[in-house]
Parts: C-alpha cells; structure tokens; sequence
C-alpha cells in the first residue's frame, strides 16, 4: 500500500505540493525563493542527481520539483508552473489554490473509488477576473487524467504477496471488482497543454519507480483539458438556433391569437392558413394532450403499458449513467446485481421490446380494420406518413447533438459529450434514414436512438405479413408462424456462434461508455435481434382482431390458463436474468444463446397475453388500473421522452461533480428527478414540434377524405398511434 500511495502523490505532486515548514514553527524565516527556471541547467549537477528521487525527498524539496519542470519543453507552460511552485511558497492564495483545486491522495480506491476529480470549478475561476491577484496571463485549466495501474500478473505474485494486489491485478474474470485505472483532477495553468501534462507525470513516475515492478501509464484523452474559452458557434449552430426561434415565436403568436380571438369551436376558421398557426397553438396542444383516450377498439388500457414501461426505461438509463461514473462504492452495486428483486433493471431491454410488441399489435390490429373496410391501403402513404410524424421532433433533438450540445454547460467529464456531438456530426444522417442501427455503428448518434430505426424498419417489413393475413388466410397463418420462429431461434443461432452474451450484462467497465460497448453494437441494437417481439405483436394484434370481428368471448377456463401461464413466462424471463450474475457468472455458450432465445418469446408471449386480455376485457382490476385517466396523457408522451432522456442522461453523467454514495433511497431520489426532468421536457418537445406537426397533417387529411374516415379518428387518437415509441 506504502508503494501505491507513492505513486498516486507523485501524480499530485505534478504541479503543486504541500508547503512544509521544516521546523513546523510558524514563526521562524521562511525558506528562500527557489532559482528561476531560467536560472536551472538541465545539463548540471543538480538535474543528474534528481534521478532515482525518492517520494519523501519530493515531498520535502520543492526545489527538486522545480528541476523537473525544468525539463518541459513548452516554454510557457515551463514558465507558469515555475510561478505556481514559487507562489506556493510565499503561500500566495492564486498558488494555492492550483493545489486546492486538483485531486489529492487518493481515498476509499480499495472500494471501488476511482475518481479523484478536485474543484473543476475553483480552478477555471483562477485569473478568471482582472481583479484577480494571479500573475498575468495566468489562468486555470483543468485536466482529468488517467492513470492506468500497472500491477504484476497472477503468476507473477508470490504467495507470501499481500491479498491486497489482487484488487489491482487484471483478471481475466469480468465480474471481477478489479481496480486497473484511476481518474485524476490536475488543476495546471492553461499554457500547458495534455502532452506537457503527461510529460512530467511519467517523468516523477519515471523517477518514483525506477527500482520497482509496479508501472504506471498516464494518459489525457483528447477533449479532458478545460479552460475558460469564448464560445464557438458555426453556421449550422446558427441556423439550428434561428429555426428554434421562428418556431418559438410562430407558438407564441398562435397562443395569443387562440387566446384572444377563439372563444369555442365554432370561431374556428375554415381556412387553411389559420388552421395550419391554430396547430402550433400552446394551450390547444396541451387540451389535446390531455383528452380522454378513444374506447371505440378499446386500446385505453395500452396507455398504462406504456407509461408504466416508459418509467422503467427511464429507470434503467439512470442507472447505467450513475454506476459508469463517479462512485465512492462500487462494492454496492456488485452486490445489488446478484439480487433477484433488482432483475426489473438489469433486464431492462425486456421493457423495450414491450414497446415494439405494442407497436406491432396496433399496426395489426388497425390495418386489418382499414382492409375491412376499404378493401385496399396505399402503404406508401403510411411510411411517408409515419415518417413526417416521427422526425420533426427527432430532427429537434438530432439538430441540437450535432450544433449546441458542447456548450450546454461545462464540467469534469464534458469530454463525454463533446463526444457524443462530434458521433453526431459524423452519422447524423443514418440516423434520419432510420439506418442508424446497422451504419456507422462506431459512431452511434443518441444511444436510445437505435429503437427507432429498429422501429421503423420493422413497420416496413411489416405489410407483407399482415396483408396475406388479411387477403389469403392460410397463407398468412404460414407466413405469420415461420417469421415469428426464425425471428425466435435466430437469436439462438447467432449467440452461439459468435459466442454472445446472454443479453447486456451491466459491468461498470463495459458501460461506460454504452455506444461502445461490443455487445450493443454488434448484437443488442440489431433488428434482426429484436424482431420477435414485433412479431408476438402482429400475432396477438390478429388474434384480437378475430376475436372482435367474432364478438365471441374467450371462456374462463382459458383466461384462467392464459393468466397463469403469461404470469409465469413474464415473471420466469425478467428474473432470470440474476442466474448470470451469480450462480452461472462462467455460463456456457450454449447456456447464453437458449437464454437469449427464450426470455424474450417468453416475455414477448407473456406481455401479448396481458395485452389481449385488457383488450378484450379479461383482466378484470388491471385493466381498470392501466386505464387510469392520468396515464393517457403521460402515455402519450413517451415518444417524447424517449428522445429527452438521453440529453438528461448524458448532463447529469458529464456535470458530476463529485463521486456519489450509493444506496437505494439515493438511487430512487435519482431516479425519480430523471423522470421528471425527462417528461418535463418531452411536455416541451411534444406541444411545441410533435403535436403542431400532427396537427397540420391531419388538416391536410381531412381535405382528401371524410370525415368518417376511420384510419383519420385512429392518427386522431394519439394513444393509439403505431408510431409511438
């Protein structure tokens, strides 16, 4: 231990160390100011003997410090580190505070501790101020470091070696809580750049560790150096930002002209110009939005579904986010994911495909009335309807990743989100082709993105089956069970034998960074991956379809059957998931891919049950539960939030300031004020970009058909929508 507390104060000692009074009598002389930098001979006697330094000379001499600045190469940062080294011992309060400002020694690394992050904001106001009392042209920059822990193998240890190393070492086991990295805040004035920064810590660590086996690599990666820099606006920047401002005020000139001059429906003008600003109206929107639910199908109790799964998405990206980033107690969630009851968010992607199940049910279930009753439907009209009614508001959120999201706010892991803005820039337009999930993988824009582009491509695809359905039965029936199987077992097929996880496994280390994470590039976000829940939601959508054209009613013993076995395949396939992260952690390949396979066709199954006996009304309270008045207009903003929450997500991970405890009421405080955050925004993005768009198609629909029309009242009835995510 003695060993890595040198290593890690070495680092601290970069740019500033703690004065020491040598006698510890506040009243005697203080020592003399060092030499210049200017004044020191790289080539002399006292450079050559700086080498082999150990840690407690450093500590003491901040004169050999000075020697190794000496040896930057940057004239200026060599120069301005020298002032702070010499500000340090005349305790200057500018100098001081470089030093207050960055990562000590570090504390509770043995539990999983590994940010060490200082004061991002006291070091970016140093020189901040011409008031400032910091020499001229000196100012603060803050740079997070990491230092990657090079420990001895597992072979290469004694057996007479400390237990302790074992935290260290770089086990083959992923499940291992194994500490290979810290995370260090250096506050280093802002001359220096991320090369002169990790030239002088590999220089002390050089030194420090010349005569030991323990290595150290130290790296800045590109983007973690802040300083305090005016903005920088490009054209596109300025263009996004002039087309949100004509929104905004066509929405504030339709709200005041619905105010003052439409009292009731009838001074609602026939023409179409005043038609088209009456849609961006803000108080309209918001009557829309919360107008009771269509019960003409019966598909009020679908709002609960999805509001309720909405909740525990939401829920799950939290905590992904909390447990990658700072975090004093890794040990916590270690153990918090080998416990059955917190299946509900480790198996979150199930919830997910409770969204494409839903999409494929209503899809079925309306386009199968519609071929009733018109005999024939213009899909290209659907795609380029579905189309405009998602990317609107997707082009808002798409449009404000690619111009302004860098200077949105400002701290210590803001390089993740400079990231993120430089992945959109490069792949932005995969993500409007709806093709994000299969190109430019390596630079997925917007993580949740990949759902709607599996979405899409599913509801494409989705005619071929349902119209045979429709037009010549027994064909369709065939058609219908082969896709549903080879979408069942290809999951199998392909987890096998690219020898896949099971599903996202949520390892501190692999999560990160989602969008990197190779599972969820190479199979998680794949269609072909997650088809089979659409698919259950074509099959259930056509059996309800039967079952209400029929008027027939399905008999008690069979709900009773139905009930008990989908609470058995709902409950078996969300709990599951705890077997691989404790008895089974070394599973098998054959172990992942039946697993793969089934908990989704369970889960699939066992949510299309629920479903159809809500619909059908066999669900006796949950169905009076799930038809909660208050969920129809949350419902309908889950498309909303879906877009929103990866903003909140990715703020609140790239502004922490400091590492958080664990525990549960903290993660549900968390939780919950994610929630919040994300459907107060999606009340924004829907009322002012989703909903007017809406609007101005339906007027234009309304032109070309009547008013009987009943794929009208459905787009009418946003619960019911098959485009909702």
């Amino acid at each position: 231990m003695e060993l890595l507390c040198r290593v890690v104060f070495s680092i601290v000692l970069v740019f500033v160390v703690v004065v020491e009074c040598q006698n510890g009598d506040l009243g005697e002389e203080k020592p003399p100011a060092l030499k210049l930098i200017s004044e020191v001979d790289p080539s002399s006697r006292e450079m050559q003997d700086l080498e082999g330094y150990s840690l407690p000379f450093i500590a003491r001499d901040l004169e050999a410090l000075s020697l190794l600045i000496g040896r930057l190469e940057n004239e200026n940062c060599r120069r301005h580190c020298q002032l702070v080294v010499d500000g340090l011992y005349n305790l200057s309060t500018w100098a001081v505070e470089f030093y207050d400002a960055s990562g000590k020694l570090p504390e509770g690394v043995l539990s999983g501790s590994t940010y060490h992050l200082g004061n991002f904001d006291e070091c970016l106001d140093i020189g901040k101020t011409p008031d400032d009392e910091a020499p001229q042209g000196i100012r603060g920059q803050y740079c997070l470091s990491n230092v990657k822990i090079g420990v001895p193998g597992e072979g290469e240890l004694s057996r007479n070696s400390s237990p302790m190393w074992r935290k260290f070492m770089k086990l083959e086991r992923r499940y291992d809580n194994k500490i290979d990295e810290l995370h260090w805040g250096i506050c280093v004035p802002d001359s220096c750049t991320s090369h002169d920064v990790e030239e002088l810590i590999e220089m002390i660590v050089a030194n420090t560790l010349a005569r030991t086996n323990f290595g150290i690599r130290v790296g800045i990666p590109e983007g973690s150096c802040y300083k305090n820099e005016p903005v920088k606006v490009d054209g596109y920047a300025v263009a996004y930002l002039s087309v949100i401002s004509f929104v905004i005020a066509i929405v504030i000139v339709a709200t005041l002209y619905d105010i003052c001059y439409i009292k009731n429906a009838d001074d609602i003008p026939r023409d179409v110009m005043p038609q088209i600003l009456l849609a961006f109206s803000m108080p309209a929107n918001l009557k829309k939005l919360c107008s009771p639910a269509h019960e003409d199908l019966k598909f009020e109790c679908i709002s609960g579904i999805k509001f309720l799964s909405m909740v525990f998405v939401i829920a799950g990206h939290t905590l992904i986010f909390v447990v990658s980033g700072p975090v004093l107690n890794q040990k916590f969630w270690h153990e918090a994911i080998g416990k059955v009851e917190n299946s509900v968010f480790l198996n979150n992607p199930l919830l997910v495909d409770t969204f494409l199940l839903l999409g494929g049910f209503l899809f079925s279930r309306i386009l199968l009335q519609e071929l009733d009753k018109r005999k024939s439907v213009n899909f290209l009209f659907l795609y380029i309807y579905r189309y405009f009614r998602l990317t609107p508001a997707y082009m808002v959120m798409l449009g404000l990743y690619v111009t302004w999201l860098p200077n949105l706010d400002s701290g210590p892991l803001w390089s993740r989100m400079r990231l993120e803005n430089e992945r959109c820039r490069a792949s932005y337009w995969a993500n409007l082709l709806y093709i994000n999930n299969y190109v430019n993988t390596d630079q997925l824009c917007m993580f949740q993105s990949w759902y709607l582009s599996v979405d899409t491509q599913l509801f494409i695809l989705a005619p071929a089956i349902v119209y045979p359905l429709w037009r010549w039965r027994k064909i369709g029936h065939i058609i219908l069970a082969t896709v549903t199987t080879i979408a069942t077992i290809l999951p199998f097929i392909l987890t096998f034998v690219q020898d896949l996880d099971p599903t996202l496994l949520i390892y501190t280390p692999e999560v990160k960074d989602i969008s990197t994470n190779e599972y969820f590039k190479s199979s998680y976000i794949k269609t072909h991956m997650r088809a089979g829940a659409y698919c259950f939601g074509l099959f259930y959508g056509y059996i309800v379809y039967r079952i209400q054209n029929s008027d027939k009613k399905i008999p008690k013993q069979s709900v009773k059957l139905g009930w008990l076995l989908s609470s058995f395949a709902l409950v078996l396939s969300m709990c599951s998931i705890s077997v691989f992260y404790g008895p089974r952690k070394n599973f098998t390949t054959v172990e992942a891919a039946f697993y793969s396979s089934l908990h989704r066709a369970m889960w699939s199954a066992g949510a299309g049950w629920v479903v159809l006996a809500c619909v059908t009304d066999n669900a006796g309270s949950l169905r009076k539960i799930l038809k909660w008045r208050p969920f129809v207009p949350l419902s309908r903003l889950t498309y909303s939030a879906y877009l929103v929450n990866g903003l909140v997500e990715l703020h609140s991970a790239s502004t922490v300031r400091v590492p958080q405890h664990l525990d549960n009421f903290s993660l549900f405080g968390k939780v919950l004020s994610h929630l919040m955050l994300t459907f107060g925004g999606a009340v924004l993005l829907s009322a002012m970009f989703e909903s007017p768009i809406l609007g101005i198609e339906r007027i234009f629909l309304r032109r070309e058909r009547s008013k009987s029309d009943s794929l009208t009242k459905k787009n009418d009835s946003e619960d019911t929508s098959t485009t909702e995510a």
